[in-house]
């Protein structure tokens, strides 16, 4: 019998399954995928390599950064730090602002005062009630405030139109795909309110290769070096459950005993893992029903670089909630764009080349100049890559630890302080390691 069985190689997977072996258990790590890494993953499409979408490593961030340095990986060497964002909009605002108080601190704080076009005066003074409102009231009272859409939210505390257009759209669509009349307020303070601590350290980091490559295989190395096991190619089709109690898993080879399960995968595998076999009980119900967030990704190769400097990029007004040229960075190459969908769902059944079409489409209206200059594209879905990120569904977060005997969650889906991110899926596989360990 296998001491641990954890089911998905994501960065929660590897986070629990790092900890139990750094703690002298014996684990056995489980990924349908060809390579680990999950929804931080990369890998090769007929020629092409690919990622499951843009990834931004923030530099507040403190479990995923002693992970990897854990595993013999320093984040220095894992990522380039852009410290600055751009802003592009199809009336024609093309502003660069920086991204970290310590590293560029007069682009930081200065540089919205300097561009009028895209905030003015009023519209910055509208924005400091906003967050101070907002920020303490999520700390207090975060299901009250996950009532509330942002955009809602917004005007009730009078922001003006175009702060909500030029900074509350890029903050919301461009990082989580959803427009702020759909994203829930509570999700969009949340994201920020780990920061406060550690404001001094918020930068922002482009990984510098795939992500399995850089970050996810080094830790699953590390895990096979302390006497674990990962197996890619292995779905988990079911949980074994003996007298209420799950007692191991169930794949094509048959069944895998295990005195514990974490399961790590995303929701939708979870609910899909999870239904069948504890459906009945009370305590998944809100989980199982859950909606979910997707995700829609386009990747180019193209015979040129699309802008003069890898760096994210938003794109308010137009389908590119936000993207970033690569091929500096991430894919070496001579064109490397990825470009995140908004409102992704419409995308889902759409053919990878109506896809491609739009973007370029939209990409002209905000000067990105890339027809006639694709190589080739590759579009990647995620149809359940968040819990469901509009208002109402904080409380469908679970805990890591279930009231069943031998199963344990980890997910950024969980109940933890980051949400929907890299770091809380670390936070939340550590946790869950912890809960098996014994620790209270």
């Amino acid at each position: 019998m296998t001491e641990t069985v954890v089911v998905g190689a994501g960065l929660a997977g590897l986070s629990a399954a790092f900890e139990l072996t750094d703690r002298d258990r014996r684990v056995l790590v489980l990924e349908a995928g060809p390579v680990v890494g999950g929804r931080t993953a990369s890998w090769d499409d007929r020629s092409m390599r690919v990622e499951s979408g843009l990834h931004r490593v923030l530099g507040f961030y403190a479990e995923l950064p002693a992970l990897l340095r854990r595993a013999g990986c320093e984040l220095d060497r894992v990522v380039h730090w852009e410290d600055e964002v751009e802003i592009r909009t199809p009336e024609g605002v093309r502003a660069v602002l920086g991204a970290s108080p310590l590293h560029k601190p007069l682009k930081t704080l200065l540089g919205p005062l300097a561009r009028w076009d895209l905030l003015s005066p009023l519209d910055l003074a509208s924005l400091a009630p906003f967050f101070a409102a907002g920020l303490a009231t999520y700390l207090r009272t975060p299901h009250r405030l996950d009532q509330w859409a942002l955009a809602d939210y917004a005007r009730h505390l009078r922001v003006t139109d175009r702060a909500l257009r030029h900074l509350l759209v890029p903050l919301s669509a461009g990082i989580f795909f959803l427009p702020p009349e759909r994203y829930s307020a509570a999700n969009f303070f949340g994201l920020f309110a780990p920061a406060l601590p550690r404001v001094h350290q918020v930068r922002l980091g482009a990984f510098l290769g795939g992500m399995t490559d850089v970050m996810c295989q080094p830790i699953a190395d590390a895990i096979t070096a302390r006497g674990g096991e990962v197996r890619t190619g292995v779905e988990v089709t079911g949980l074994e459950v003996v007298d209420g109690a799950v007692t191991g898993v169930r794949t094509a080879e048959g069944v895998i005993h295990a005195s514990n399960v974490v399961l790590a995968t995303d929701l939708g595998n979870a609910q899909r893992l999870l239904r069948p076999a504890l459906g009945g009980h009370a305590w998944f119900a809100r989980l199982l029903a859950a909606p979910t967030t997707p995700s829609v990704t386009v990747q180019f190769e193209l015979d040129r670089p699309s802008t003069e400097v890898d760096r994210t990029t938003f794109g308010p007004g137009t389908v590119l909630a936000s993207f970033s040229e690569q091929s500096r960075t991430t894919f070496p190459s001579d064109g490397r764009l990825s470009v995140i969908l908004e409102s992704p769902e419409r995308f889902l059944h759409r053919s990878d080349e109506e896809i491609a079409a739009v973007v370029v489409g939209d990409a002209a209206r905000i000067g990105l100049d890339l027809a006639g200059h694709v190589r080739q594209h590759r579009v990647v879905r995620f149809h359940h890559d968040f819990l469901s990120l509009e208002p109402g569904h904080l409380r469908d977060r679970p805990g890591q630890r279930t009231p069943v005997p031998g199963l344990v969650l980890a997910g950024d889906y969980t109940r933890q302080r980051f949400l929907s991110s890299m770091e809380g899926a670390v936070v939340s596989g550590r946790a869950a390691a912890r809960i098996v360990d014994g620790e209270t």
